[in-house]
């Protein structure tokens, strides 16, 4: 993994390993994700940390136990981190916003 990336990690979560794992996903200029938690992991205290690249996209968050979701607006550049209560944390993406990279060539999102 990149020493950038890699400081990010560390400067953001405070977490005192190196992530285990590195997951892209590429959204559509149409494309959404239902919520979900990322329980796949082997230990679940390990922060989540999002890049988001590209176009903005509109992010839906909600407690664990089924509480009321909020929903704020990820533009590129944007950093998120899920660690501590909020580590397992239901969340999704409700739309991508065309349009809206700062780079003119990437039509969607990186994250």
């Amino acid at each position: 993994m990149p020493a950038d990336l890699l400081d990010l990690w560390h400067h953001l979560t405070g977490w005192p390993c190196a992530p285990d794992a590195c997951l892209i996903n590429w959204y559509g200029t149409d494309a959404r994700m239902a919520l979900h938690q990322d329980c796949d992991e082997v230990d679940l205290t390990a922060p989540v940390l999002s890049i988001s690249i590209g176009d903005e996209a509109l992010f839906r968050v909600a407690p664990p136990d089924g509480g009321k979701s909020r929903v704020c607006r990820l533009r590129s550049g944007d950093v998120c981190a899920l660690t501590g209560p909020a580590r397992l944390a239901r969340h999704g993406i409700d739309r991508i916003i065309p349009g809206t990279s700062p780079l003119p060539e990437m039509k969607g999102r990186l994250n």
